[in-house]
């Protein structure tokens, strides 16, 4: 079966597919073949499943495929994670999920604290952390600002732990563990908010999609 013939880029006249130079002007036909099976390092088309080009001795690849997919795989693995797809998948699962009980708490702190027979109960354990003087005076005369900073924050919380559920924003999803500790949540909130925070700081390769 005879190759198909190789137009020259500089005259434009038809060679033989086996043509290393064109037979009208002279000009080289070796970077030109867009074959599989072209040698990379002069453009031979060579023979399927040739490994050594017959122009000029370069090996030919055959395991392109192969070796972009370990390529892959070691630009995915990072030295702070677990090699593994699902141990990456699982932390990131379990971030989002810290962060979003993050924010509902803050959310259920901001506004069990402004309403009656429950707000008097919480303003009265911060009397138990903070030591009595003025900045303890401050919160407790503008703690309805201070309620509202924990509803805004527990909100952008439970929103942006969406990204980490879909793991499409790297940079959002850590936001929003930030605005999960920020939101406080009976202190407990900001605990989980710190914890998912982390597991999805160290889990940034499962981000990019074509690691995934």
């Amino acid at each position: 079966m005879s190759e198909a013939p190789v137009k020259c880029s500089s005259c434009g006249a038809d060679n033989p597919g086996t043509s290393a130079v064109c037979r009208f002007c002279g000009h080289s036909l070796r970077m030109q073949s867009n074959s599989p099976n072209a040698c990379p390092a002069c453009g031979w088309d060579a023979e399927k499943g040739a490994v050594v080009c017959p122009s000029c001795g370069s090996m030919i690849p055959h395991d392109q495929t192969q070796a972009a997919e370990a390529a892959k795989v070691e630009e995915c693995e990072h030295w702070s994670e677990l090699p593994t797809h699902s141990v990456r998948t699982a932390k990131v699962g379990v971030g989002g999920i810290l962060i979003l009980l993050a924010g509902f708490l803050g959310i259920a702190h901001a506004l069990l604290s402004v309403l009656p027979g429950t707000g008097e109960d919480i303003l009265a354990t911060y009397g138990s952390v903070i030591p009595e003087g003025d900045a303890l005076n401050d919160i407790l005369d503008t703690y309805g600002f201070y309620a509202g900073m924990m509803l805004l924050f527990g909100v952008l919380a439970v929103a942006l732990s969406l990204f980490a559920f879909n793991r499409s924003r790297y940079d959002v999803a850590l936001a929003g563990g930030v605005f999960g500790i920020l939101a406080i949540g009976f202190l407990f909130g900001a605990f989980f908010g710190l914890i998912g925070l982390l597991l999805v700081a160290t889990s940034k390769r499962e981000f990019i999609p074509e690691c995934r």
